[in-house]
């Protein structure tokens, strides 16, 4: 493994609100998420808006020398706050964010937040020099009134005319996701707000208890496993500091509930630091992957089952009811132009996502799965030698695997022209290539190592 290729990025909701469900500043909720973190050198990035900077913009600064803690700002709601106009929504975060410049002047690299998000939203916000966006939700449908199914996870350059796709090349602003999935199981069971890094849902699930974190080590674990094949892998958790309080401002949860995760959060924080991860803000990791990368990063991920599964309460049966599994390996990729997953010992992909020339944000850019057939397959001692056909099918982007539990005595000698070729972790080989519309034939060829 290659823990420091694994960033780490802790963010909290630290926003003024006046709803039904709590009015006002967590501010017990905030000084106790701070503690828990602190306590185990790790900053936290704030989300902040118009109301809660005067409230808490002292304490923030102070954290900021200390801890080196920093800011994002919560972005008014497009269709709610500014009634789906560019120029009200624009108005509206350029006036927030010079209070927010005001307050901590250190604070350089423009990230907005919300999880509510438009072509309109990505356009104001390139015109305004944000430089990233935090709120994506991979895989999620209807929940919180977000449905980001079809985008990527992790961090990706957003195209802004097409705020679900990644940007053909160097994107102004980089997508952040709400907090961390388990990418194996949100993908075959259908549930990623179950299975995630969200304190509350998983405890409600039945996941994780305040004295009980198997799960989130198991899925922190994967996540550093994929560093040997990734330059930079992102694991980014949020917790509202208001769901970290029961006061007379905030019950959103019970007592009960705030103290387990609080539990949850000291122990996970624990686990993270001893890692040899990469601990920085969300600001400081967008300036990063806008230095480090001319356009969308690959991302390779192999995930695998883990032995623990929600329970069957009100909670989970809200969300539809949970699968039981088990389910096997999966080999998860995207770049600028797809994304494709595969489930071990088949060669095709189950799902092709085709970023190319899409412009529907209501589609999840599914394709068809071209038929495929292996017309030679030979395996020495030696060598392995393989042949792939595909006929005349559209154009789009496209993969292949080859998995095989013996590859650790064997490299990649050869493959056919235009295909990137990526071993994982001795499991399997990724081919990567587009179709074209005419008959493809490749071949791969691997030899044992000297």
């Amino acid at each position: 493994m290659k823990p420091q290729n694994l960033i780490y990025t802790f963010v909290s909701y630290a926003s003024h609100y006046d709803t039904p469900w709590g009015r006002g500043v967590a501010v017990d909720g905030v000084e106790r998420t701070a503690r828990l973190a602190h306590a185990h050198g790790i900053p936290v990035t704030w989300i902040v808006n118009r109301g809660s900077v005067p409230v808490l913009g002292e304490q923030i600064r102070q954290w900021h020398e200390a801890y080196g803690d920093d800011i994002i700002l919560q972005s008014p709601f497009f269709m709610e706050d500014c009634g789906m106009s560019k120029d009200a929504f624009k108005a509206r975060l350029a006036s927030d964010w010079q209070l927010v410049q005001e307050a901590f002047p250190w604070a350089t690299t423009k990230v907005a937040a919300r999880g509510k998000i438009y072509n309109e939203v990505i356009e104001a916000l390139e015109e305004l020099d944000f430089q990233g966006m935090w709120g994506y939700c991979w895989e999620q449908v209807w929940w919180d009134g977000i449905t980001h199914k079809g985008i990527p996870w992790g961090s990706w350059y957003v195209d802004s005319h097409r705020y679900k796709v990644p940007h053909p090349g160097k994107g102004q602003v980089v997508a952040c996701e709400w907090t961390a999935r388990d990418l194996h199981a949100s993908y075959h069971t259908g549930s990623p707000v179950i299975y995630s890094t969200d304190p509350n849902d998983v405890l409600r699930a039945g996941l994780c208890t305040g004295e009980d974190i198997a799960y989130w080590q198991m899925l922190f674990d994967e996540y550093l496993e994929n560093t040997d094949h990734n330059d930079q892998v992102f694991f980014l958790q949020q917790q509202e500091a208001h769901e970290m309080e029961f006061t007379d401002r905030f019950q959103v949860f019970p007592a009960s509930h705030v103290e387990a995760c609080a539990g949850m959060l000291d122990r996970f924080f624990a686990y993270v630091a001893g890692c040899g991860a990469t601990l920085t803000t969300v600001p400081k990791a967008l300036a990063m992957y806008h230095e480090r990368n001319a356009s969308t990063a690959p991302s390779y991920m192999l995930t695998k089952d883990k032995p623990i599964r929600p329970a069957v309460n009100d909670y989970t049966m809200t969300l539809g009811g949970v699968a039981a599994g088990p389910w096997p390996d999966t080999f998860l990729f995207y770049d600028s132009q797809c994304q494709m997953i595969f489930v071990k010992g088949e060669c095709k992909p189950r799902l092709v996502r085709n970023y190319v020339g899409q412009w529907n944000m209501q589609d999840d850019f599914e394709e068809k799965i071209p038929p495929l057939f292996i017309t030679t397959y030979e395996k020495t001692s030696d060598r392995i030698e393989l042949v792939y056909e595909i006929g005349n099918w559209k154009p789009m982007p496209f993969g292949l695997t080859y998995w095989d539990d013996e590859l650790s005595s064997y490299e990649i000698k050869s493959c056919s022209g235009d295909v990137e070729t990526k071993m994982i972790k001795d499991e399997l080989v990724f081919l990567r290539f587009n179709l074209t519309g005419e008959k493809r034939t490749i071949r791969l060829v691997l030899s044992k190592k000297q």
